[in-house]
């Protein structure tokens, strides 16, 4: 399995972007209409919304992640994207065991604030110290801000043609 260079990663991240929006979107949708039925019948509302908006994104990352697999055969490469992935699992988790335990009264909200922010400040920084460790040793892996930039591009040109 040969590296490929950063703009061929970046057209099949683009590529596959284009291929699971619907995951984003219809997810998205059909988790909302389960929990809309669900509160109907119960008042479990914090945890199942933060389900059905996040588990979406979570099936997405996840094919991110057997993308990103593809382009780097070494396994420090494929340890770092694992557990980038398994960090976005563990703080889904977190957050909604957090909730649960809010909506039952185990924790009151001033609890729970500080908690969510240092969860999701730690959840940025992990995935920013990721990819400052894989660029280390492997100079052509595609970080979040480049590919914005590239989608940001393609955008662009693509308004300009039209």
């Amino acid at each position: 399995m040969k590296m490929l260079t950063k703009q061929e990663r970046i057209e099949r991240l683009l590529a596959h972007e284009d291929a699971t929006w619907h995951w984003r979107y219809w997810g998205l949708f059909f988790n909302l209409i389960v929990v809309a039925f669900i509160s109907y019948q119960t008042s479990i509302y914090l945890p199942l919304i933060l389900f059905a908006v996040y588990l979406p994104q979570l099936c997405v990352a996840w094919c991110k992640t057997k993308v990103l697999l593809t382009f780097n055969p070494d396994r420090r490469y494929r340890r770092w994207i694992y557990s980038d992935f398994i960090v976005e699992w563990f703080i889904f988790l977190l957050f909604l065991c957090l909730f649960a335990c809010y909506h039952t009264g185990f924790i009151t909200i001033w609890t729970l604030g500080p908690i969510l922010v240092i969860g999701v400040i730690g959840g940025v920084l992990f995935s920013h110290i990721i990819n400052r460790a894989i660029l280390d040793f492997d100079i052509e892996h595609v970080t979040s801000k480049s590919f914005n930039k590239a989608k940001v591009r393609r955008n662009k040109a693509g308004k300009m043609s039209h």
